[in-house]
């Protein structure tokens, strides 16, 4: 069976230059570890951004339409049968075999895999009939709308059928509410197995952090001066009586004297001063925290830089940028 993978570039979450599925959790690719799982189907990628894809064994289109929906266009004459969709940024070890088993049993236009969620508002919220159908969906509902914690988590199966449901313009939830809505054969499989969405700093982090709980292991190569709490993992990581854990993913970062990292993702080429305290955000490639800064619940992007004594609060700094004086709850500076 084909897998189509839809990659963009999320604008409002700018760790790096690269498409979101290059974001690592613990040193590793989110893309590997989708194509781990998917070893055994054909893999095509349909991307804006083919160049990035030249080293993976992976068919690669370039996407010219509108839409994450609208990408499928461009797999239209090369797919025989029901096909899975598995988006780019979606970290969890759920395996499509058991989906399409429930879409056939149920003879489905498409099948979503579902996961239960706490923040359902975050996501395309479903509710389900008994026999699994899905009979509502909406879309990043306001909290106080939210009917239940159940959300399509990125993966489906489709038939060929629903091309003629696509226009050139459409994203994916703008096509299952279609579907739903006209009371096609929409049906969901609940799945059990953990699941993120690497799409914000909470997302990203609260991934980064399961992930190392579940390991519960210590993983480090080339530490020097660091004081180090479990579970972390890191490699090449220079400290000068620094304090770096727990929940705390760095690779090729040098960090300062007294300085402390907790709950975060550290880039390589990161390089952060003296006295600076970093907690539950993410910090991109070549970004410069000068001494006695306050990073936290943030992100910052690649190449950016934050001044001595800033404090940065619940903001996301973008790529290439400079800050100089403290903010709080901005977003994309």
């Amino acid at each position: 069976m084909h897998v189509v993978i839809p990659v963009g570039y999320n604008k409002e979450f700018p760790v790096t230059k690269k498409p979101q599925t290059f974001l690592e959790l613990a040193g590793k690719q989110v893309f590997s570890t989708i194509l781990d799982k998917l070893k055994d189907h054909e893999v095509i990628v349909v991307t804006p951004f083919p160049k990035y894809f030249k080293n993976y064994d992976v068919q690669v289109l370039k996407d010219e339409h509108d839409g994450s929906a609208a990408s499928l266009r461009s797999i239209e004459k090369l797919v025989e049968g029901p096909f899975a969709v598995h988006f780019s940024d979606i970290f969890t070890p759920f395996r499509i075999e058991p989906l399409l088993e429930t879409h056939k049993e149920n003879e489905a236009l498409m099948t979503l895999a579902v996961n239960s969620c706490n923040k359902p508002s975050r996501y395309g919220v479903i509710s389900m009939d008994p026999s699994g159908r899905v009979v509502r969906f909406l879309n990043n509902p306001r909290p106080d709308l939210v009917f239940s914690n159940l959300v399509s988590s990125g993966i489906m199966i489709l038939e060929q059928e629903v091309f003629d449901k696509i226009p050139y313009k459409m994203d994916m939830p703008e096509l299952v509410n279609y579907l739903v809505q006209r009371k096609m054969n929409v049906y969901g499989h609940e799945s059990k197995t953990f699941w993120y969405h690497i799409g914000s700093v909470s997302e990203y982090v609260e991934a980064n952090q399961d992930f190392l709980r579940r390991r519960m292991e210590m993983t480090q190569e080339d530490v020097t001066s660091v004081n180090i709490y479990p579970p972390v993992s890191l490699s090449n990581v220079k400290g000068n009586s620094s304090f770096v854990g727990p929940y705390v993913s760095a690779y090729d970062v040098k960090v300062g004297k007294e300085s402390k990292i907790r709950n975060s993702v550290i880039y390589p080429g990161a390089v952060i001063g003296d006295n600076v305290n970093v907690s539950d955000s993410v910090i991109g490639p070549k970004v410069r925290i000068s001494k006695n800064a306050i990073v936290t619940e943030s992100l910052v992007g690649e190449g950016s830089k934050i001044g001595p004594n800033v404090k940065v609060g619940k903001s996301d700094v973008g790529i290439d940028k400079e800050v100089r004086e403290n903010i709080f709850e901005l977003k994309l500076i």
